[in-house]
């Protein structure tokens, strides 16, 4: 029964996620771990939270071992349920231990998203609660105040399986409150008065070789776009390229560099595009403010780079593990925070795997009053991972209040208003543009201000209130 439960429970956490996408799957989860987890032997407990973990993480991130095959998918997933396994160490038998779990919950996903290697965070369970009641708090707390509430709800449900039902209604009860609260004390949306136009140009074929013939990407690209401003009066204030839509350096390539130009000359428009820059003996992941009859203005290198994927660590023991890793050309980090202004809107690029970190985004909430999340999907296929993606995306709307233009080769582009609402999106795998506007916006949440001093508190301050009360104990028996 144990088998069973654990592997419900670790399914339930990834039918949270897209594909499927059941967002109140999550606490069901949770709330059928703490179950597990209340067992007074620590080998259940952690035979309960490896197998939680496999049933989890295994299909999360099986989109990882689309093109490389199945042993660094095994590698990732293990690692994953490694840093999982410390919740067996506090058993829930003990009911006042159940005020540990939420922050130990976040605090593992805080080091999963940390290390090693500046961390892994795909399979938090806030990224698939965009459809909650409660998302809106992210305003308030980011990812971590979302997870951390996944777990709150959770141990309200684990109090009903008790039938301890008075307790679990005033959980519940209070739960619900500060969700309508937050959500009914959402700031209004900004006027859509800026006008963009989205490209997803497609590649020549998925897969880790998407750009192996030379400036194909790019020219899909400048065909979509110069096809879509031929045909339509629509004029946009931006045109947005992905990640990578420029598969060449186009500061070494005269001719890539001049039919850009010519591009954004011949219909006065400015381009944020991506592009692959060459450092010497490395590459560098660049988002681009392209200007007509100037050319490009503002350069951001991408500073949060994808381990195993832009660089690879461990070189000769992952050469052994995978011979992929011998194609793959160590990026390098850039090291400034760079957004790109056009009239009224200041853009904070965000590029791909960025999309995971925290911090990256409270520094670039703070610097500008719109997103663009440059990314590429072609070496995941039509896996679930651009579905997945989308739903981080959605949470970091809501979280930094911002609009945001999400601009995929070949996944899914959309749209996001600061509600997480996805107002428009395209196929995947399809050519396709989004013309559209977008509302600008200066607020700064309480996430954006004081987000990482919140993440410790979540996680710091239970764990005080035990070591309290702890403390307490003793003295209480002295004065008896």
């Amino acid at each position: 029964m144990v088998i069973i439960l654990s592997l419900i429970s670790g399914f339930l956490a990834y039918a949270s996620f897209a594909p499927i996408g059941i967002w109140w799957c999550a606490p069901l989860s949770l709330a059928i771990l703490i179950h597990l987890l209340d067992d007074g032997k620590l080998h259940r407990r952690l035979i309960a939270t490896a197998i939680f973990g496999a049933a989890f993480f295994g299909p999360l991130l099986a989109w990882s071992n689309t093109y490389v095959g199945d042993v660094p998918w095994f590698f990732l997933t293990t690692l994953q349920i490694v840093i999982t396994l410390p919740l067996a160490l506090i058993p829930m038998s003990r009911t006042r231990n159940l005020i540990f779990f939420p922050s130990l919950w976040v605090a593992l996903e805080f080091a999963r998203g940390h290390f090693p290697f500046n961390g892994f965070g795909w399979g938090r369970l806030a990224f698939g609660q965009a459809d909650s009641p409660y998302s809106q708090l992210a305003r308030f707390g980011g990812a971590p105040l979302i997870s951390f509430f996944v777990a709150l709800v959770a141990i309200g449900l684990y109090l009903v399986f008790q039938r301890r039902i008075a307790v679990a209604l005033t959980v519940l009860t209070s739960l619900a409150v500060l969700s309508l609260l937050a959500a009914g004390t959402r700031p209004a949306l900004p006027p859509r008065n800026f006008s963009v136009l989205a490209v997803q140009g497609g590649v020549p074929s998925l897969g880790l070789d998407f750009n192996s013939r030379a400036t194909a990407v790019f020219e899909n690209h400048l065909k979509a776009t110069s096809d879509y401003l031929d045909g339509h009066a629509f004029r946009p204030d931006a045109v947005l390229w992905p990640e990578n839509s420029i598969d060449v350096d186009p500061f070494k390539d005269s001719i890539v560099r001049g039919q850009l130009q010519a591009l954004s000359d011949k219909f006065h428009l400015p381009f944020i595009v991506g592009a692959v820059l060459q450092d010497g003996s490395h590459f560098q992941n660049a988002s681009i403010l392209w200007e007509p009859n100037i050319g490009p203005t503002s350069i951001y290198i991408k500073r949060h780079l994808t381990p195993f994927g832009e660089y690879i660590p461990l070189r000769r023991l992952a050469q052994i593990v995978s011979p992929y890793a011998k194609n793959v050309v160590d990026f390098v980090p850039g090291k400034k925070i760079v957004t790109h202004r056009i009239g009224r809107a200041t853009f904070a690029p965000i590029i791909c795997f960025e999309l995971l970190d925290d911090a990256s985004g409270r520094v670039m909430a703070n610097r500008s009053n719109v997103f663009v999340v440059q990314t590429n999907s072609a070496t995941f296929g039509r896996s679930a991972e651009s579905n997945q993606q989308l739903g981080i995306t959605r949470i970091r709307a809501i979280e930094h209040q911002r609009y945001l233009v999400s601009v995929s080769t070949s996944g899914i582009s959309a749209l996001v208003d600061p509600r997480g609402r996805v107002t428009d999106r395209t196929a995947l795998d399809r050519s396709a543009v989004i013309a559209t506007t977008i509302g600008l916006s200066n607020a700064q949440t309480i996430s954006d201000r004081y987000g990482s001093p919140i993440e410790a508190i979540l996680i710091l301050f239970p764990p005080f209130l035990g070591i309290v009360e702890a403390l307490r104990r003793p003295r209480r028996r002295w004065n008896q």
